[in-house]
């Protein structure tokens, strides 16, 4: 895959987190949100159409997402984690159920989203929730240790 390619994906994906994050702080209509991220954000046509996607399907199928969640973390995960923390799973688990990256790369780039946005003790327990999701829904094969740069 082309390198240039993989960077415009993770920047999609940081900028889908900060769209959920922003929903979750205020929320108002998806479309709303994504319109105020465009506009307070200098991103290309091409991360913004990517992290778009990927926010929608995290929109679109919340409640399932946070159930998904629910299931594999401790009971009230929402109100004891942080919003970044939450809006990347978010995006993460909508990502593994829709399968549009490999959950290796899947969990990889969340863990990188996490440390950016996050910090560094962040890492460790967003790549358990999303190990533990990836099992939950039966890609045991690839879930492990994420390896190298995303797609």
């Amino acid at each position: 895959m082309d390198p240039r390619t993989a960077r415009q994906r993770r920047r999609g994906r940081e900028l889908a987190a900060q769209m959920l994050s922003s929903w979750d702080a205020n929320p108002a209509s998806p479309p709303a949100t994504v319109a105020g991220v465009r506009d307070l954000t200098r991103a290309s046509d091409a991360h913004l159409e990517f992290a778009e996607v990927l926010a929608n399907a995290a929109w679109e199928r919340i409640e399932e997402i946070d159930r998904c969640l629910d299931e594999t973390t401790k009971p009230f995960w929402k109100e004891n984690m942080g919003r970044v923390e939450r809006s990347v799973l978010r995006v993460a688990v909508a990502e593994l159920l829709t399968a549009t990256a490999p959950p290796r790369v899947v969990l990889s780039e969340a863990i990188e989203v996490a440390r950016r946005y996050a910090g560094e003790d962040s890492t460790s327990f967003v790549h358990a929730v999303l190990d533990g999701v990836v099992k939950r829904l039966g890609n045991t094969d690839e879930a492990a240790a994420p390896e190298g740069e995303g797609s």
